[in-house]
């Protein structure tokens, strides 16, 4: 049950890898000090090619590397020791051979976190599972979420109220109602996010949010909605309860927050209600290699050209069974063959459908939302804030990676695969967010800008006249040739869908049932990173925390980063760059790592890592999706691209015209982490403050997003 890759220097096919071992640091308090146990730090070396890790460094050092690693049997761990995990994917080459020569019995389309969600709940139960994604792991609506993990207290106030927010006690019993549906939807959605917080405890974490209240009588009924939505969560909550903080308290703990409304009101208090937290794509990355470990064959960067059909349409024996798809890095098509297929594509669900049954109706409905990131000031680092907007919708302002996120907007838009914020959309969170900051927020204050498109789906059960019935919750789909499409629902709710997706395939498919080893496991399943059998550090992730302090060298923010988005693979990621030499710096004989920027706490053996075990191939799956740097901070990262750009041609063998080709497409999309559509847009946003210099230097490529 433990995943890291190793490092590829230390890699030998024929030698088996055991566990490097770190001795634990206990925590002893002396004097207000820490001091921690001293003791042999394990290392690994494997043969020839442990040898040519040791060959790159210095002399020196490689003699003091060979005395403190030492080879262990697994059989020396005990509980006071820290191993760093042994478990490497395999290649994208692999995989990819292996889908060209085999028959699946699913085939999944769409890398998001429900197709591989999808693909995890398939593979684990028994089934020879294939997935296909045409970018890369989340590199949709996936990556561009609000980071949370929530039961949704919107629609626990809709169950209730059918004007939201209420302006008077009057306007509280005038629209007073309820509403099953919702609050069914609250309590399996709460029920899930018991499921996420606990599937990657590394990642994952419950977090605050305050619910400012500046009318008396929004005081106990506020109470009264935050102990309600802790009583639907039920025992399996996964996050503290709920509470009221009186004025005084609120304003200690978010300092900025405005002591008056608009209307002259002052503050009462505010509730606190608590959600999870989560970096979306390395969760996405997590959950494809749960699945590629449980045995799923995976390949992004591959795009679905056709279905594969057996059969005559219309007639009773049409089957679709597979797809023909090209290798968009090296332009190659092949066939996978399939006994079933379920469709995953989010917003793009209906031209997959479409490839099946060309007469079926569209369902899926796009509504673009957009957030903003602020310097980390604008929030403190561990409290959110949460309130309604004066037209119903809520927004949530967040700390998030060492940022503050702000967002998000509910639109009616078009479907594409570079979705950009709008003017109105910028203008509107800033303006929610004056609202209730004391110090104002402007453009100058914005780091990066970027929207997402939520999948919304017409209810395929609803009148076809009602256009305008869109289904609450997540929706199976099936079309000729029993194509199955999930659709709809959130983040926190992919593995349900996953699950309901799975299971409907089985009932269509009933030659699948054979194959089937056992039910639904996953809602007791923790991800690769998780230590889910105790081996590396027993599930106290402050062990391996305090090891990559102590033993690696590396500093608080670094090492805090490293264990929340990799977990237990972060022991191999440091030990990696700790032996390669590209990687550091020495200065009076203390090693340090090498940032990729200086306010950031992403490593340039980050990009090396991605690129050998988490399939990152090309540059904007870096930016994007492995180290967020892009959804943090549009210029840093900007800055920063001729330096990936060079890790990433290194590990790649790129040409010299493959790194420019590379480059010009980073560039262009961070243009859609920044600047808003419309042609002047980037004029405008000088008028209202945003700083020249940044806009000027990310409009120097002309933007080409791809049609649809």
């Amino acid at each position: 049950g433990a995943f890291a890759g190793v490092p590829k220097v230390a890699l030998d096919s024929a030698s088996p890898l055991r566990p490097l071992c770190v001795p634990p640091t206990r925590n002893l308090m002396l004097l207000g000090r820490l001091a921690w146990r001293a003791g042999a730090f394990a290392g690994v070396a494997a043969g020839a090619a442990g040898a040519a890790a040791y060959a790159t460094m210095p002399v020196a050092e490689a003699a003091s590397l060979k005395k403190r690693y030492s080879i262990i049997d697994e059989a020396d761990l005990d509980g006071d020791m820290v191993a760093v995990p042994k478990w490497t994917p395999p290649s994208r080459k692999e995989m990819k051979e292996t889908m060209k020569t085999q028959e699946f019995d699913v085939l999944v389309i769409g890398g998001g976190a429900t197709g591989t969600g999808v693909a995890m709940d398939a593979s684990t139960r028994g089934l020879k599972t294939a997935l296909v994604e045409r970018e890369d792991f989340a590199s949709g609506t996936s990556s561009r979420s609000t980071k949370l993990i929530h039961g949704g207290i919107r629609y626990l106030a809709q169950a209730f109220q059918s004007k939201i927010p209420p302006n008077t006690l009057l306007d509280v019993f005038r629209h007073l109602r309820y509403n099953h549906e919702y609050m069914m939807i609250v309590s399996n959605d709460l029920a899930e996010r018991a499921y996420m917080i606990e599937s990657a405890p590394f990642m994952t974490h419950p977090i605050p949010m305050m619910v400012p209240l500046f009318k008396w009588w929004e005081v106990p009924m506020m109470y009264m909605t935050g102990k309600l939505y802790d009583l639907i969560a039920g025992n399996r909550r996964a996050v503290p309860p709920s509470h009221f903080i009186p004025r005084a308290e609120a304003l200690f703990q978010f300092p900025s927050m405005k002591t008056k409304d608009a209307e002259g009101n002052n503050l009462k208090g505010c509730l606190v209600i608590y959600d999870g937290q989560q970096n979306d794509t390395r969760m996405n990355l997590c959950i494809a290699l749960t699945a590629i470990q449980a045995g799923t064959q995976v390949q992004n960067h591959t795009e679905v050209l056709g279905l594969l059909t057996e059969g005559t349409f219309g007639q009773p024996d049409y089957k679709v069974c597979g797809a023909k798809v090209r290798d968009m890095m090296t332009g190659e098509a092949y066939d996978v063959r399939a006994k079933s297929v379920i469709n995953a594509c989010g917003v793009f669900s209906d031209k997959v459908r479409k490839m099946a049954d060309p007469s079926c109706k569209e369902i899926m409905v796009p509504a673009p939302g957009t957030h903003l990131i602020l310097p980390d000031y604008c929030s403190p680092a561990e409290t959110g804030m949460v309130w309604f907007t004066k037209d119903g919708r809520i927004l949530y302002l967040l700390p998030w990676e060492g940022s503050t996120i702000a967002g998000t907007t509910d639109t009616v838009g078009e479907i594409t695969f570079e979705p950009r914020a709008t003017l109105a959309e910028i203008d509107f969170i800033l303006g929610e967010c004056n609202r209730m900051l004391r110090d104002p927020i402007d453009y100058s204050t914005v780091r990066a800008a970027w929207s997402g498109i939520r999948p919304l789906v017409r209810d395929p059960k609803a009148d076809p006249s009602d256009t305008k019935k869109l289904s609450r919750d997540h929706v199976v789909d099936i079309v000729a040739g029993n194509l199955v499409t999930i659709a709809g629902g959130k983040w926190t709710t992919y593995r349900k869908m996953a699950e309901d997706a799975v299971d409907k395939c089985i009932a269509v498919h009933p030659e699948l049932k054979a194959a089937v080893q056992s039910k639904c496991i996953t809602s007791t399943m923790q991800l690769v990173g998780a230590d889910r059998g105790g081996e590396i550090c027993d599930q106290n992730f402050d062990r391996v925390t305090i090891t990559l302090r102590e033993e690696f060298g590396l500093d608080k923010d670094t090492a805090n980063h490293l264990r929340g988005n990799y977990g237990t693979r972060a022991l191999q990621l440091a030990l990696m760059a700790r032996t390669e030499p590209q990687f550091t710096t020495k200065t009076n004989g203390k090693v340090f790592y090498k940032r990729l920027h200086p306010k950031y706490p992403q490593l340039e053996a980050e990009v090396a890592f991605a690129c050998r075990f988490e399939y990152a191939e090309t540059l904007i799956d870096v930016i994007a999706r492995r180290t967020r740097l892009s959804f943090l901070d549009a210029h840093a990262t900007s800055e920063i691209l001729p330096r990936i750009g060079e890790i990433m041609a290194k590990e790649k063998g790129w040409s010299s015209a493959k790194l420019a080709q590379e480059d010009a497409a980073a560039r262009r999309f961070l243009e859609t982490m920044y600047l808003p559509e419309g042609v002047g847009a980037a004029a405008e946003l000088v008028k209202r403050g945003a700083p020249a210099k940044i806009i000027k230097q990310l409009s120097a490529v002309p933007s080409a997003a791809p049609t649809v």
